[in-house]
């Protein structure tokens, strides 16, 4: 006969030897410690510093001596026992104390043979056995070419480079994990399909002498292989390695991998599968010794029962390893430890080595994959079937822990038997497929030796065991671990009785990742699971993967970021287009383990699962015994990810289920309670005249209308647009007015709802009454009367108009529909939106029958919608919302505002008139009180840079704390009869959370006698901060920093006005027919973190200064207490701050500006860096542990626009790649929007810093250190919204940088600790510390650089005595153009007009600048002049000082730099009047990056004076002046003035020099030159 050709099971297109069987992942962290959490301590960055030499690697690991301990094997602490545990006696408790650490003790120095370890389970068992203390790994392997080292060839190759060990070799560090893989693994050559394995001599004699635990993982797992050739690798070859295991030495167990096939009713572990003939020996010789020809009938004779190759090979392989045991019994022969494990299906990892890890599309990962596509794997009678898809370190857990604690069995013991009549009954109710496996190869098998006779076979066994010596065996005889009395021992590993889900539940899961990662549009639960559904059909599943494949093949090469962004695309979908086929082959052999429900026994694997409690193998530390509903929709949901990331390698993913204790806010009610409830949040309105399509895409429009406001930079709308957001407003109300659930909704939901809880109405005569009868209104109106002489109604009346104005004006149904489109206009925009249950408990509990005020940190114009959004999602107090009236212009938007109870007030005090400021304090007094809950903010305006900014003084706190502590709107008779006309149950609540409930009242202080007396209800403030990984508006707000760009106040065809067509839907009907119709998918946003701080109660704040002072509350105790709320709620609100990881990446890009760059494998190691830091100062961080770090910076890369921001020097992302900002201003200031984000965390880090590398000797003194600390720190008070003590804080980082030896005292001579500190980092001592310490101060450096160029741009003072105000940010950008073109800078961050303008304020607050009125100064045609190019009359203008300019100035010898610099501080310490303003440039500039080299080169004063001389040619650069070409005569300080403001005005806007332009003379505007790269 003929040569039978070897199938290798380690093939990657078929091996996947861990059976079929994968499955996803959950949120919950492992009991036990991972890998992750040995190396958090980043002492080094590049972790290789921590060895002096690496040892070189060669191409095959030698074996380490038995008593050497590599430093990798550093146990990890084993957590403490869990508390939901059975009870047991008291006997079990201790045995359970005693085995505890003998999971660890058992693989202490043992050597382990693992066969399939390029497959999936191989993979994780190889991966865990590494983070055990074994001292060997046989890792069996085949290789096309039988050369030494081949093997070893191969673990680097299809092993070493997959993300789990390579996530693994970064955390543990490259040389220590380089040298562990040397020691520890050893690859050996062998083939399953080969007599033997295809051991060489000289491999079986160090197994045989070396090995202590098989574990057989390996199998061809494809249904559809050939007959003969499946039973080779897995009859054959596991009768080979049982062979091997009788002459191994010291064996201490063996344990052997099939797939779970339970029988209808019965699935008992002690129990075999039959087999047709019940003779395996029989059967295994007919196969071997059939012809190709013969094979087709044979195997038609065992499909009743088995319908593929796969599972009557793995059948017959179990009956044989019991045939065997059965033999050596009868010989007498000694039993080592043996047991068969069956496993359901495995799938994606709950928690190791990654979150959501797989690998290969075998078993439940293809079913994943193509169910994620829209093929029906699953069948549609499964429904109610449980989803029993194992976790892969579950199953790991299960298959180590079985091996350390199975014993040598009893010479009584039983053997299992055949299930025929269970087995039967379950094989009949599967249908046969309809297609027959046919062979397809021309040759005839034979027959191996080792499966030749049994006589030959009990002979080798019965040699075997006579020559080994019992003494020298390991096996520990002892009761450890239940086995049942059946051996083999014979385990279950499945999640049946782990309350899992039914595949109709899991779909929906399965359903909402795939449809919202990749916009497949797959059918629901309901429709999938019907039997009209049809199955799996393989000739369309390839089809749809060829056009998926060819559907993205057209995009044209080229070098361009959006031609690589296609290419990167279509490679992505040549993937997975590649993983899909390999998926549908596959498929065919998983559609008997997706069946109807049955009954799966598995009281041994429990009671494995119960003794492993505890220890660092515990399974219940990934699947919980009590895993509820949501467990497992997220483990579904990470698994779905891991397929989509790992498998198909998708880039720019991460996982989608939020971190233990949060939630997302964009998950419909009844997938969060696993029920079938609908709420009106999750639903449209049910029309009687439109179709669910037309209020699909009406619903569509509008939302696209409010995302192209808030992306564009200059919104243009037209009238067909009113028309059509008006028409489709109108259409979508009048369905909400017509839905009867709006009115019968559940009364403890629309409890929550305030005043808006009723069904119609809105209180408007009430609320006129109580306004106009609060005393500061009428004191108000009565000053008019005495001062105008205007009469009392005309101003009630002025009152009246002011309140209709401002008035919120929604009511119940359009509060519903605001919820709802909301929510889709989030999910839209963001992937989700997630909050801490713990906040909204918090939250709950205290505002119990009490007011609340929620205060986000102003962000965008979506926060106060966010806030909105989130308390009616989770049945919290619904505020009403106080806004500027300028947010009233911004269309459709605003309208959606008005709809959510917002109400329009003027912020401004300068623009308020005393009447209006009244009435806005009434009527903000009778929402808190009528409705119960508000949301305002605190700061002017949205943030342009990112970072935090100081509290707007616009009264609303003070409105506040007023309504609380005092009586200004007494009950009248009036406001009663009002109230009594109202129906019954329409009285507004006292509390939104808890309306009937009576609260404790608040401390209250009577307005006329000062007494206090208890009145109002305490109120809490809810202090909010909002991180947004992709802010929507970032683009107008860095056109605003940049060109000083000041919105349009004009209303035109912006917006109709606000309350037009609002109060009640008109009859228009849905005359717009098309919607985005072929428009790409818009891009979202990535994630939104909403982070809850302490919460301020303004009781106990007043019960505080009322202690203080010792009395009654005066008018300026008043205002201190409103100073203090102010302070904490600003506090709290960054305690509230939550950590993106695209923050942390953003600044380790800008980093890399000084060096040229990062390269990819350094960022990474530097995000992890940060992130451990993160936590360690006790911030919340959006990083999952476990979470791959590549696809948490690839995905950071995405959200940044890496095409536009960032440059990647190269096609393909390695470590070694070079990642650099697009240096352009735009570019730059789009990732510094993101860092600033997250400055505060490392804020006192980056002063120390800049402080530490100021210095230029190795020895200071902790006076001078304090010196420049302090100066620095008030500096950027400001500029960061500090409320540092200084004293305190400095003593503070200096402690913490003491323990990390970055710093030392000095010690005198009597061993005292001196004054003096040792600077001890450096390049040369600790390049990594030192490295750490500039990054920390890159975070400072544009800011400080800013400040620097700031003063450069006032030596303009000593040419031009005065400046306004206002101009000083416009002539900083001129100066830092200039000097970001000479390089003088590397920071483009100093075009910022923000920093500049901020600047000013501090040196004037420093002392070196002063103001005056522009009228007091200057003559009135200069006014005018200054007027006509935007100077208002009432300007500010700043000028130096005290400071006489021709006063001599002593020079500073450059010789001693830093005698120059002690001086400098010395002197400006003492008194900054007597310094110039050069003075102060150089003293900042000492702080600057580089600093050292410009001081030594004195090159400061030339930056000073070659600004100045720059200034001053503008003002020589025409002969002709502006005010001349007005033919204006003005004093010669005057005329400069005028001339500076006309020449930076008209580089900005070319616009206002109009004849210029005639003569053809284009003037560049500053910004063009921004981008210029120099």
């Amino acid at each position: 006969m003929a040569e039978v050709p070897t199938i290798s099971v380690t093939n990657p297109d078929m091996e996947s030897q861990e059976l079929n069987m994968r499955s996803p992942i959950t949120a919950s962290p492992p009991g036990s410690p991972t890998v992750f959490d040995v190396v958090k301590n980043m002492e080094a960055l590049d972790r290789d510093d921590m060895y002096e030499s690496d040892p070189t690697t060669s191409d095959e690991p030698e074996a380490p001596a038995p008593e050497e301990e590599p430093e990798s094997t550093e146990e990890p602490t084993v957590p403490e026992p869990q508390q939901q545990q059975p009870k047991e006696s008291e006997d079990d408790q201790q045995d359970q104390q005693q085995d505890s650490p003998s999971i660890r003790e058992f693989y202490r120095n043992k050597a382990v043979l693992l066969t399939g370890a390029t497959g999936f389970i191989g993979k994780a068992l190889l991966w865990k056995l590494l983070t055990l203390n074994v001292q060997k790994i046989f890792v069996l392997l085949r290789t096309v070419q039988r050369r030494p080292g081949a093997a070893f060839e191969r673990i680097k190759e299809d092993i070493l480079t997959n993300k789990a060990f390579v996530a693994l070799r970064r955390s543990m560090g490259p040389t220590l994990f380089d040298r562990m893989i040397k020691e520890k693994v050893c690859a050996i050559q062998g083939d399953l399909a080969l007599p033997g394995l295809g051991l060489s001599d000289e491999d079986r004699k160090t197994v045989v002498k070396e090995c202590n635990v098989i574990l057989h993982c390996a199998a061809t797992v494809d249904g559809n292989e050939r007959l003969d050739m499946a039973v080779k690798v897995n009859v054959l070859g596991t009768l080979d390695l049982l062979e091997l295991a009788n002459e191994c030495m010291t064996l201490s167990a063996f344990v052997h991998l099939s797939p779970l096939q339970s029988a209808a009713g019965s699935g008992a572990e002690d129990r075999l599968l039959p087999i047709p003939g019940e003779d395996p020996e029989a059967i295994l010789s007919s196969i071997l010794s059939s012809s190709l020809e013969d094979l087709p009938n044979l195997f038609d004779e065992y499909k009743r029962n088995y319908p593929d190759s796969y599972l009557l090979s793995k059948s017959l392989a179990e009956h044989m390893i019991v045939s065997a045991v059965e033999r050596k019994r009868t010989n007498g022969s000694f039993q080592y430890p043996l047991a068969i494990m069956r496993s359901s299906p495995v799938g994606p990892s709950a928690s190791e080595p990654l979150v959501g890890w797989a690998d290969g599309v075998n078993g439940a990962n293809g079913t994943l994959l193509l169910t994620g596509r829209g093929v029906r794997v699953i069948q549609p009678g499964s429904g109610n079937a449980n989803a029993d898809i194992v976790p892969v370190d579950f199953a790991v857990r299960m298959i180590l822990g079985c091996a350390a604690t199975i014993t040598q069995p009893s010479t009584d013991f039983d053997s299992p038997i055949p299930d025929v009549d269970a087995f039967n009954e379950q094989r009949s109710s599967t249908p046969t497929p309809s297609t027959s496996t046919s062979p397809t190869a021309a040759t005839g098998p034979a027959i191996r030796d080792s499966g030749s006779s049994t006589e030959e076979q009990s002979s080798a066994y019965h040699s075997s065991m006579e020559s080994r010596p019992s003494s020298k065996t390991s096996v520990r005889v002892s009761t450890l671990g239940p086995m049942g009395s059946t051996f083999p021992y014979m385990y279950h590993i499945t999640t049946a009785n782990l309350r899992c889900l039914p595949w109709r539940i899991a779909y929906e899961s399965i359903r909402q990742y795939w449809t919202k990662a990749t916009k497949v549009t797959l059918p629901p639960s309901s429709y999938y699971f019907t039997s009209g559904a049809g199955g799996l059909n393989r000739a369309r599943t390839v089809m749809n993967s060829i056009r998926s494949y060819m559907g993205n093949s057209n995009s044209s090469v080229t070098s361009s970021p959006a031609a690589d962004r296609a290419n990167k695309k279509r490679n992505s979908q040549q993937r997975l287009s590649r993983q899909i086929d390999k998926a549908t082959k596959l498929s065919f052999t998983m559609k008997t383990f997706y069946r109807p429900a049955t009954s799966t026994v598995d009281s041994n694997s429990m009671g494995l699962r119960r003794h492993l409690q505890s220890t660092e193998l515990d399974p219940y530390a990934l699947v919980p015994e009590d895993a509820d509903h949501g467990f497992w929709m997220n483990y579904f949901l990470n698994a779905s990810y891991g397929i989509h990331y790992f498998i198909c390698m998708e880039p720019d993913l991460r996982l989608p289920v939020p971190l233990s204790g949060w939630s997302c806010a964009l998950q419909s009610y009844d997938y969060t309670q696993g029920n079938d409830s609908v709420r009106l949040i999750d639903r449209p309105a049910q029309s009687a005249m439109f179709t669910a399509d037309q209020i699909d895409r009406r619903l569509g429009r509008m939302v696209a209308q409010i995302k192209s406001t808030l992306e564009s930079t200059s919104p243009t709308r037209t009238a067909q647009d009113d028309e059509r957001w008006l028409g489709d407003m109108d259409d979508t109300l009048d369905d909400w007015c017509q839905d009867g659930a709006v009115f019968n909704s559940d009364k403890e939901v629309r409890m929550v709802l305030g005043k808006w809880r009723k069904k119609i109405g809105n209180n408007d005569d009430r609320v006129k009454i109580v306004v106009l009868n609060d005393k500061r209104v009428n004191q108000a109106i009565n000053q008019i009367t005495l001062n105008a002489g205007v009469q009392k109604q005309t101003a009630a009346n002025e009152a009246m108009k002011i309140l209709v104005r401002m008035s919120e004006r929604t009511q119940l149904q359009f509060v519903w529909f605001a919820s709802y489109f909301l929510k889709r206009l989030f999910d839209d925009m963001f992937d989700n939106v997630r909050i801490q249950e713990e906040s909204i408990r918090r939250i709950r509990a205290a505002t119990l029958g009490k007011r609340v005020v929620y205060v986000p940190v102003t962000k965008s114009v979506l926060d106060p919608l966010l806030v909105w959004y989130i308390a009616i999602r989770y049945h919290l107090p619904v505020p009403a919302f106080a806004c500027d009236e300028g947010l009233g212009q911004l269309g459709p938007l605003s309208d959606i505002y008005r709809l959510s109870g917002a109400y329009y007030v003027k912020r401004d005090k300068q623009k308020r008139s005393p009447l209006n400021t009244a009435v806005m304090a009434a009527y903000t007094q009778v929402l808190l009180r009528e409705h119960g809950a508000l949301s305002l903010c605190m700061e002017k305006s949205r943030s342009r840079t990112g970072k935090y900014q100081e509290p707007y003084d616009d009264g609303l706190i003070d409105m506040v704390v007023e309504s609380t502590l005092q009586s200004n709107q007494p009950r009248s008779p009036a406001v009663s009869r009002v109230a009594s006309l109202e129906s019954n149950n329409n009285s507004p609540p006292a509390s939104p959370d808890t309306p009937s409930s009576i609260g404790s009242p608040t401390m209250s202080i009577d307005s006329t006698t000062g007494t206090p007396r208890k009145v109002h209800k305490d109120v809490f403030f809810v202090p909010i901060n909002i991180t947004y990984e992709n802010m929507p508006e970032l683009s107008f707000l860095l056109e605003a920093l940049l060109d000083q760009h000041q919105p349009a106040n004009k209303q035109s065809s912006m917006s109709p006005p606000p309350t037009q067509g609002l109060m009640r839907p008109s009859e228009a009907k849905d005359r717009r027919s098309k919607v985005l119709e072929g428009a790409d998918a818009q891009r979202k946003f990535g994630r939104v973190l909403l982070g809850i701080g302490p919460l301020v109660s303004v009781q106990d704040a007043a019960d505080d200064l009322n202690r203080s002072s010792g009395g009654a509350i005066n008018e300026s105790d008043e205002e201190a207490l409103v100073k203090k709320i102010t302070k904490q709620i600003q506090t709290n609100q960054r305690k509230a701050l939550i950590v993106s990881p695209v923050s942390l990446v953003a600044s380790i890009v800008l980093y890399g500006r000084a060096t040229g760059g990062v390269c990819f494998g350094k960022m990474k190691d530097m995000a992890e860096w940060l992130r451990a830091e993160v936590i360690m100062r006790e911030f919340q961080i959006d990083w999952q542990e476990g979470e791959d770090v590549d696809a948490v910076v690839l995905y950071a890369f995405h959200l940044l626009d890496e095409t536009k921001n960032i440059i990647i020097e190269g096609k393909e992302i390695m470590d070694d790649t070079n990642v650099r900002v697009n240096d352009h201003a735009d570019n730059v200031m789009t990732l510094s929007y993101y860092a600033n984000q997250a400055i505060d965390v490392f804020l006192l880090d980056a002063f120390f810093a800049v402080v530490y590398l100021s210095f230029t000797e190795a020895k200071v003194t902790e006076d001078e250190f304090m010196d420049r600390f302090r100066f620095l720190a008030q500096m950027l008070e400001r500029e960061f919204v500090l409320t540092w003590d200084i004293d305190k804080e400095f003593n503070a980082v200096l402690s913490t940088y003491e323990s990390r030896k970055v710093i030392r005292r000095c010690i005198t001579d009597d061993g005292q600790p001196s004054s003096q500190l040792l600077l001890a980092a450096n390049m040369e001592s600790n390049p990594v510390r030192y490295e750490q310490l500039i990054f920390l101060a890159s975070l400072l450096y544009p800011t400080i650089d800013s400040y620097w160029i700031t003063s450069c741009s006032l030596s303009a003072l000593e040419a031009v005595p005065m400046l306004p105000r206002s101009i000083v940010p416009l002539l900083s950008q001129w100066i830092a153009t200039h000097l970001i073109t000479g390089r003088r800078t590397i920071y483009r961050e100093v075009l910022s007009t923000e920093s500049s303008r901020t600047a000013a304020d501090v040196f004037m607050t420093l002392g070196f600048l002063t103001e005056v009125q522009a009228k007091e100064k200057l003559s009135p045609d200069a006014q005018i002049l200054l007027h006509e190019l935007g100077i208002p009359t009432t300007e500010m203008l700043i000028q130096l000082s005290g400071q006489s300019n021709e006063a001599p100035q002593e020079m500073v010898s450059p010789v001693d730099p830093e005698g120059m610099m002690k001086a400098l501080m010395a002197q400006i310490q003492m008194n900054r009047a007597n310094s110039n303003m050069a003075d102060l440039c150089q003293q900042i500039d000492t702080y600057r990056l580089g600093s050292v080299s410009q001081r030594e080169t004195f090159q400061n004063k030339q930056v000073f004076q070659k600004c100045l001389k720059q200034i001053k040619g503008i003002l020589q650069a025409s002969t002709a002046g502006f005010a001349k070409k007005r033919q204006v005569e003005l004093p010669e300080n005057e005329e400069k003035l005028v001339q500076l403001v006309y020449a930076l005005r008209t580089s900005s806007a070319p616009s206002l020099d109009r004849s210029s332009s005639q003569q053809g003379r284009a003037l560049r505007r500053i910004s063009e030159a921004y981008n210029l790269r120099h």
